[in-house]
């Protein structure tokens, strides 16, 4: 080899290696490479973890991030000794409201709350608390207890504690106290389904039939028999509109039972009624909250 050739070979390994060594310098002095940007947690509220409870609040995506908006919990049902509350998490906690007491519109209960339950505990038999009349302490409101009671001894209080004559339990049919059958009917105990009957008022059912006899109640009799709570509702019949008697919520058609009354059904209350599509939402109330109903 010829002695220029080696003298330029050498001069080009020398150019390269200074090049490469700047190059290795000028990345060096530019710092580490950029992290690629961070990925966003969400794009839709889709993205994110299942929301609380739909009606303490929502979980929303905000540039990219998922956030939690608790609201408060508007729903409460009357006297259920309780309060639903909305926590910081956003879920449904029951807590004791022992002013929200219950009523059954009943004289011979005793309603209270104990701690979150409610309790209608049946009065002693004797007079009722309220001063309306008396208890057979099976919560229910008669005429009478005993004889006494009467206040006449031509009367006596029969088993159905009802004052009524003394001729009404001698086992004869007496035209006078107007018995449709012996010691049944008219001024005495009604008689039950079968007996003959001149009037309703004749049979425990109330109603007598076209055959002059009393007859069995059903739900379209016009007639509160039975186990009925109102006039041919409650028990194994319709469910009872606002205003009809109630003994507790499954017995209303708005599910809402108060001081013995079915109530309207109302935004508010806990209760899915009305027109509502979901509890307390919907149909002529506010919209529901996503995930509802």
């Amino acid at each position: 080899m010829k002695k220029g050739n080696m003298t330029t070979s050498r001069h080009l390994f020398a150019a390269g290696a200074m090049l490469s060594v700047a190059t290795l310098w000028i990345a060096c002095s530019e710092g580490a490479p950029a992290p690629p940007p961070e990925r966003p947690e969400c794009v839709t509220e889709y993205d994110c973890d299942d929301p609380p409870d739909p009606a303490c609040g929502t979980v929303k995506c905000v540039e990219g991030k998922c956030q939690r908006e608790v609201g408060e919990y508007r729903g409460q049902y009357p006297g259920d000794c309780m309060t639903i509350a909305c926590d910081r998490d956003g879920q449904k906690v029951v807590l004791p409201a022992p002013d929200d007491v219950p009523d059954d519109g009943n004289p011979c209960t005793d309603d209270f709350c104990d701690g979150a339950h409610q309790l209608n505990e049946w009065t002693r038999r004797g007079p009722a608390p309220d001063g309306s009349g008396l208890c057979d302490g099976q919560q229910n409101l008669v005429e009478c207890l005993s004889d006494a009671d009467c206040g006449d001894p031509t009367m006596y209080c029969s088993p159905r504690s009802k004052c009524i004559p003394l001729d009404c339990d001698n086992g004869e049919l007496d035209v006078g106290t107007g018995e449709s059958y012996v010691d049944c009917g008219g001024r005495c105990d009604p008689c039950r389904p079968t007996y003959p009957c001149t009037t309703g008022e004749d049979c425990n059912t109330g109603v007598c039939g076209f055959d002059d006899r009393c007859s069995f109640a059903t739900c379209s009799d016009g007639i509160q028999n039975e186990h009925e709570v109102d006039i041919d509702c409650g028990s194994n019949c319709r469910t009872c509109a606002a205003g009809d008697k109630c003994i507790d919520g499954p017995d209303c058609l708005t599910k809402v039972c108060f001081k013995g009354r079915c109530q309207p059904p109302r935004c508010d209350d806990d209760r899915q009624n009305g027109l509502e599509i979901g509890v307390d939402c919907g149909g002529d109330c506010p919209p529901c909250p996503a995930g509802l109903p």
